[in-house]
């Protein structure tokens, strides 16, 4: 039998990702400097970072210049001589960090994260890839610092202002050599959250890139994907105080369609033991799909049970009606370390309403029925059925006009 191969045989791992592997086995805490224009810095966001598991450092920009760059650089080299560590940098900071490291840069550096830089290079400056780059961008304009040559020679370095086109929602991708998002709709300083201009939305959305962008220039693999699973199997037990300890003191879980769930470990606690248990005997969730983050795991489930008992977060309030359901479920979970900062779930309420009696598509208000709408456009148990097999018969049957 051949011997197996390991990884640093194969041809793409070469030696100095073989040398960068092994110096970060050698890591027992990523660490991350967190840098911005004020003395101290954001308490709350600096707990965050320290919740997903890193060792933080502050260093202020103070008078900036090579100065700042090389204390940012000295405060890493700190950590250890075999330690990497990211730069997560913020406003005018975030400008210098960038500006620093278009060139290869101190070896130890594995990933930058660069908040509203009031400057940015150009969009078509190529970072080395020696570490990982995420920059955010906020407002409804940048100034973008070009390099102009001749000949070869470089030219003296212009800025030009440039428009930051609106998106759809939170956190446009940029067209750009390096990653790079918009927020339009918030100021500069809406992730930090003592600052009037905080956005909690763009900032989770931001937060989210950011530790995955850092994660991945450490390497490390989170592992939320068993920490998911054991709530579940904890909850659909009922061992809901062991439960309870995997969750953040003020941990949310919210059913959408009934608004069900709880805010708190108290409340959640109340929930679990109360009202989410017991489950009827024939429910059953199969795993249709799982998609995994750097902190987030959505899973979409395919749900089936019999209506043989009250189920207060499905249906509150509903005597059992003896009816089958079948309904697709998707469930957003999100972790912050190893424990549960919050969960939550989707469904067709009205497709599990037709399915137990309570509604009828026919029910239609006479004042829609004069301008010919006959019946609600509400499918029922096929709904998860053609999601479930991929495909329907009556895929588009509501839409009239379709042949």
């Amino acid at each position: 039998m051949a011997q197996q191969k390991s990884a640093f045989d194969t041809p793409w791992f070469n030696r100095q990702d073989k040398d960068f592997f092994n110096m970060l086995n050698q890591t027992k805490t990523p660490h991350v400097i967190l840098t911005a224009e004020t003395d101290d810095f954001d308490e709350e966001t600096t707990q965050l970072w320290r919740d997903e598991g890193f060792n933080v450092a502050y260093e202020p920009l103070l008078n900036g210049g090579n100065e700042y760059i090389q204390r940012v650089h000295t405060t890493g080299d700190g950590f250890g001589s075999s330690e990497y560590y990211a730069v997560v940098a913020f406003g005018d900071a975030a400008s210098l960090i960038l500006q620093a490291h278009t060139e290869p840069a101190h070896p130890k550096l594995c990933a930058i994260v660069a908040y509203y830089p009031p400057t940015m290079p150009a969009t078509t400056t190529k970072f080395p890839h020696s570490f990982k780059l995420l920059v955010h961008i906020a407002g409804t304009e940048v100034d973008v610092l070009h390099h102009p040559q001749v000949v070869g020679i470089q030219g003296k370095p212009k800025t030009t202002c440039k428009k930051v086109e609106p998106g759809a929602g939170y956190g446009e991708g940029v067209e750009a050599e390096f990653p790079a998002y918009t927020y339009v709709g918030v100021a500069p300083g809406f992730a930090e959250r003592d600052l009037d201009d905080y956005d909690a939305v763009a900032e989770a959305v931001a937060f989210t890139r950011s530790v995955t962008t850092v994660r991945r220039g450490f390497r490390i693999d989170p592992g939320i994907e068993a920490v998911r699973d054991e709530l579940v199997d904890l909850t659909a037990a009922g061992q809901t105080a062991k439960a309870v300890k995997r969750m953040r003191e003020y941990a949310h879980v919210i059913h959408g369609p009934t608004l069900t769930g709880g805010v708190g470990t108290t409340q959640l606690k109340k929930f679990y033991s109360g009202f989410f248990q017991p489950l009827p005997p024939s429910f059953r969730a199969r795993l249709l799909s799982r998609t995994i983050g750097s902190d987030r795991v959505v899973d979409e489930l395919f749900v089936t049970f019999t209506h043989s008992q009250e189920i207060a977060w499905i249906l509150p309030g509903v005597p059992a009606t003896g009816k089958r359901v079948e309904v697709v479920m998707v469930s957003i979970v999100h972790l912050v370390g190893k424990e549960l900062e919050s969960e939550h779930v989707y469904w067709d309420q009205a497709s599990v309403l037709v399915q137990v009696g309570l509604l009828s598509p026919r029910n239609v208000p006479e004042a829609m029925r004069e301008k010919g709408v006959d019946e609600l456009p509400i499918m029922g148990a096929e709904a998860a059925r053609a999601v479930r097999r991929g495909g329907s018969k009556r895929l588009n049957e509501m839409i009239l006009e379709w042949e």
